[in-house]
């Protein structure tokens, strides 16, 4: 675990050197563990595993980063906003605005089979199952996320609408990686 907190503790000074070295070494800690967590979950119970340092910190990919990072991406949405996660839940959103090919159902779906999730990895004992759910469902925020401008909408039935997409993907309201600053 000491070569990957090094490993991404470089990485963490190349892109936030402005932050003190106990930060840097707090955020590249969390990453390292998130690393190392998702690629032992991320196999079947009866695969053989080959730990790959480089492959395991990618922040692009099938990777605990990768999934840190979308959680970040949501609560500074919300942070940037000044709104939470609960507050976007609770907002009226015109539904009627959106058609049946409207991509946020796409996310709202995938966001609701969590529980379903959770029990078919416990009836198979395979925490593969939500590991890859977690992927699926970081890549599908982070392609919402790149197609619509949450921020900086100017349209406030989009922008609560946006935004409450945003808090269905978010597994937590606070995440555990520190949040960025502005």
């Amino acid at each position: 675990i000491d070569r990957l907190i090094e490993a991404a503790k470089a990485e963490v000074d190349a892109r936030h050197a402005e932050r003190d070295d106990r930060e840097r070494r707090l955020i590249a800690t969390q990453i390292a563990i998130g690393a190392l967590r998702y690629f032992m979950l991320k196999f079947t119970r009866n695969s053989v595993i080959a730990f790959d340092f480089k492959d395991a910190l990618s922040f692009e990919g099938e990777t605990g980063p990768y999934c840190q990072y979308a959680i970040v991406r949501a609560a500074n949405i919300f942070r940037k906003g000044n709104t939470t996660t609960d507050a976007a839940l609770g907002a009226k959103v015109p539904f009627a605005m959106l058609s049946a090919e409207h991509d946020v159902w796409e996310v709202w779906l995938a966001a609701a089979k969590l529980g379903w999730t959770i029990e078919q990895a416990i009836a198979t004992s395979e925490p593969a199952y939500v590991a890859k759910y977690a992927f699926q469902l970081a890549q599908m925020f982070n392609n919402f996320y790149h197609r619509h401008h949450i921020l900086t909408e100017e349209n406030a039935e989009r922008k609560a609408l946006s935004t409450r997409e945003t808090s269905s993907a978010s597994p937590t309201a606070s995440a555990t990686w520190p949040r960025a600053r502005k």
